[in-house]
């Protein structure tokens, strides 16, 4: 049973990545803590989720555009290793409702104005979004909304957005992999589990990418901002109602 909770999952998860960009991570951590201990539930996930956003940098490869990723990138990576050995010694309970709330405000000044927020792809806003998706991924491995808000309006065109952010979350899922690999958090015994996922993931990427060849550039807008609240408010609720 276990086996079918994690292929639904990841089917699911693996569309919503691929139709709107990011999503795996906030979706798969909402089950997999319920069927693995946490540190491997971590990994597990970005093990499986690496398959789909490894997949989707290789396919529209020639569409990323490096030059607005790379200010986001690293300082996300610097960050988000920083901030994950800070938050073994802090109380990120406050942090995470702030988070929350800020996330939730955020999608609706974007949703509200999503046809006429223009975010230039500058250095120092590459960098600025790069730090609070570093930190935000180091406290709570949610880093995709931040990066998302940052590449959407950032690039414009909907094929350039998905193949730059699917190559931003590989960089950093390889990175973070590699580190709790050799921490111990993956050990021996989950080798079906992650075929398993692959298959689900095999599917829903091919699920999604239909979907997202029909969406158009302003739903595709509306969709994500609508997500990150959502994401935003679910955060809240967890830490308020269900901690």
């Amino acid at each position: 049973m276990r086996l079918v909770y994690l292929g639904l999952t990841v089917l699911l998860a693996t569309f919503l990545q691929t139709s709107i960009g990011f999503g795996f991570a906030v979706f798969a951590m909402a089950i997999f803590p319920l069927l693995y201990p946490y540190g491997t539930a971590i990994a597990l996930m970005q093990a499986i989720g690496l398959a789909n956003t490894f997949f989707l940098t290789v396919r529209f490869h020639r569409s990323i555009r490096w030059r607005t990723m790379l200010p986001l990138l690293i300082p996300t990576l610097a960050f988000g290793l920083l901030f994950t050995f800070v938050s073994f010694s802090m109380d990120t309970r406050l942090l995470r409702i702030a988070l929350g709330c800020v996330l939730a405000l955020l999608s609706l000044y974007f949703f509200r104005f999503a046809a006429t927020v223009s975010i230039q792809p500058t250095l120092s806003n590459g960098v600025a979004m790069g730090v609070v998706s570093g930190i935000s991924n180091g406290l709570f491995g949610i880093g995709g909304p931040p990066a998302a808000l940052y590449l959407l309006p950032a690039i414009g065109e909907k094929t350039a957005y998905l193949a730059t952010i699917q190559a931003y979350f590989t960089l950093c899922n390889i990175t973070n992999l590699g580190l709790r690999i050799a921490k111990g958090a993956l050990m021996e015994g989950y080798t079906v589990d992650i075929l398993i996922g692959w298959i689900a993931v095999l599917i829903g990427t091919l699920c999604g990418l239909w979907a997202f060849k029909r969406v158009n550039q302003n739903a595709l807008k509306r969709l994500v901002y609508a997500f990150i609240g959502l994401n935003g408010l679910w955060v809240v609720m967890q830490e308020l109602f269900l901690a």
